[in-house]
C-alpha cells in the first residue's frame, strides 16, 4: 500500500467512526491520530501581520521537516486539501489567491510566517 492510501484509509475510517452512534462506547475505535499538518502549523508556523506565505512555500517546509522525520510525511495533495482547515482553526485566516510572489498572485496564506523558535508546545 502507499502511503496516500494508508492515508485515505485511514480519514475513511475515522469519518465512519464518527457517523456510527454510540460507537464511542464499543471500546473498538483508534485512539485519535492529530492531524501531521496541524502539528505543523502548531508547531512550526506564527501569526504574523507583517508577513504572508505561499502555500507552495509552506510545502516545501513541510516536506524538509517530515524528511528530518519531525513529522508524518503525507502526499502534496493530502498536504495542500489539509492545510486550510489547519490554518483556519489555528489562526483562524482562510487562503488568500492574492499573495505577491516575482509579480504574480499566488495562493497562500497572509499573516503567517515561520516561527523562530520551533520548539514542541
Amino acid at each position: 500500500m502507499t502511503n496516500e492510501e494508508i492515508v485515505l484509509i485511514r480519514r475513511t475510517l475515522e469519518l465512519l467512526h464518527r457517523l456510527v452512534p454510540g460507537a464511542e462506547s464499543s471500546g473498538c475505535n483508534p485512539p485519535a491520530r492529530p492531524c501531521p499538518v496541524t502539528c505543523f502549523a502548531q508547531r512550526y508556523l506564527a501569526f504574523d501581520a507583517a508577513w504572508d506565505r505561499s502555500t507552495a512555500e509552506l510545502w516545501i517546509f513541510y516536506q524538509e521537516i517530515a524528511e528530518a522525520g519531525d513529522l508524518e510525511p503525507v502526499t502534496k495533495s493530502a498536504f495542500l486539501r489539509a492545510l486550510p482547515i489547519a490554518m483556519a482553526t489555528t489562526f483562524g485566516v482562510k487562503k488568500s489567491h492574492a499573495i505577491r510572489r516575482e509579480g504574480h498572485s499566488v495562493r497562500g496564506f497572509k499573516s503567517i510566517t515561520i516561527r523562530e523558535d520551533s520548539g514542541e508546545i
